[in-house]
């Protein structure tokens, strides 16, 4: 009796094997939420320029020294001074 049981169950086993798949098995499924568009807003990831004035009045300055740093000519460093 035992023989016959194990028979049985390895003839299941084996047939399960050897039976193709169902289809619903192999289907695959794919990403459900909507792939993010490109954004045009790429900027602002970009540290400050360190720009503005660096030394105030009454400040004692060495040859060579940076002043002030701008993008455009705004400010005028005042008498007796060289653009070099």
């Amino acid at each position: 009796m035992a023989l016959m049981v194990l028979a049985l169950k390895t003839r299941t086993a084996v047939t399960s094997l050897l039976s193709p798949t169902p289809a619903t098995a192999l289907a695959v499924r794919y990403a459900s939420k909507k792939s993010g568009g490109s954004s045009k807003n790429l900027g602002g990831k970009s540290s400050g320029r360190r720009q503005g004035i660096k030394k105030m009045e009454g400040h004692y300055v060495h040859a060579g020294n940076i002043i002030a740093t701008q993008r455009h000519f705004r400010w005028h460093p005042g008498a007796h001074w060289n653009w070099k």
